[in-house]
C-alpha cells in the first residue's frame, strides 16, 4: 500500500469519521490511485486507530462507489467508471442551471465579493503553477454559487455523486496549466452573468463548461493511465 499523508484528528471527529475523511481525501486527490489495495491492518497502523473504524469507513466508501470490496480479499480503490462520470455530469448540470438562475436573482454583495476574491486566487494559482490549489479553488467557486442561494445541502448531495468526474478532473491537472485556463475564463463569464443579473443562453454555456475540458482530455488520460479506468 502507498504511504499516506496522515492529517491530525479533529477534536469533533470520532475514529470512524476520521478514518473516512483521511481515506476519502486520499482517494479524491489520487494519493490513493484507482485500483490500489486498501489493507486495513496497514491503515490502522498509519492512522493509529483500531481496524473497526477503518472497516466502517470502507463500507461507507463502498456505498459512495469509491471502494470495491472483494470477498475474502482486501478492498481496493474503485477504478473510474465512465458511466458514473456521465451520470454525475447529468446531475450537476441540471442542478447548477437552477442554482445559477437563483444566484442571478438572490446573490448579494457579500456573495459577489467572495466569488470575486476566489477568481483572483484562481488566477494567482494558475500563474504560479499551483495546479492542485487551482482545482481546490475551482470547486470552491461552485460551492460559493450554492451558498449564495442558501443551498449547502444541495451542494453536499451533488458532491457525493460527482466523485468519479472529480477524479478525472484531478488527472486532467497532470496535463498542464493550458488545460485549466479555459475553465477559469468560464468562471469569469459566470460571475459576470450574475453581476449583470442575466442568464440568457447560459444553459449551453454551463454544459460546455462542465464537460468540454475533461472530454477533450479523456483520450490522453486513458492512454496515460489505462489501469485507472473501468472501460
Amino acid at each position: 500500500m502507498n504511504p499516506i499523508t496522515v492529517p491530525e484528528k479533529l477534536p469533533s471527529e470520532n475514529a470512524r469519521q476520521y478514518a473516512y475523511r483521511v481515506l476519502y481525501d486520499a482517494i479524491m486527490t489520487l494519493e490513493f490511485p484507482p485500483g490500489m489495495l486498501l489493507v486495513d491492518a496497514e491503515l490502522s497502523q498509519a492512522l493509529h486507530i483500531s481496524r473497526t473504524p477503518i472497516r466502517e469507513a470502507i463500507v461507507s466508501l463502498k456505498e459512495a462507489k469509491l471502494v470495491d470490496v472483494h470477498p475474502q480479499k482486501s478492498s481496493s480503490v474503485s477504478k473510474i467508471d465512465l458511466d458514473a462520470v456521465e451520470e454525475g455530469v447529468f446531475l450537476r448540470f441540471h442542478t447548477e442551471c437552477a442554482i445559477l438562475r437563483e444566484a442571478v436573482k438572490k446573490a448579494d454583495g457579500a456573495s459577489l465579493a467572495l466569488l470575486h476574491k476566489n477568481l483572483e486566487d484562481q488566477r494567482t494559482a494558475l500563474e504560479s503553477g499551483y495546479l492542485d490549489r487551482y482545482m481546490e479553488l475551482d470547486n470552491a467557486f461552485h460551492h460559493l454559487l450554492y451558498l449564495s442561494v442558501n443551498k449547502p445541502w444541495t451542494w453536499s448531495t451533488v458532491t457525493k455523486i460527482v466523485t468519479h468526474q472529480d477524479r478525472v478532473r484531478r488527472l486532467q491537472v497532470r496535463l498542464g496549466t493550458e488545460q485549466l485556463w479555459p475553465g477559469h475564463q468560464d468562471h469569469h463569464a459566470i460571475f459576470n452573468a450574475i453581476m449583470m443579473r442575466d442568464t440568457k443562453n447560459m444553459d449551453d454555456f454551463l454544459y460546455n463548461h462542465l464537460t468540454a475540458g475533461y472530454r477533450a482530455a479523456m483520450p490522453e488520460l486513458i492512454k496515460r493511465y489505462p489501469d485507472y479506468f473501468s472501460i
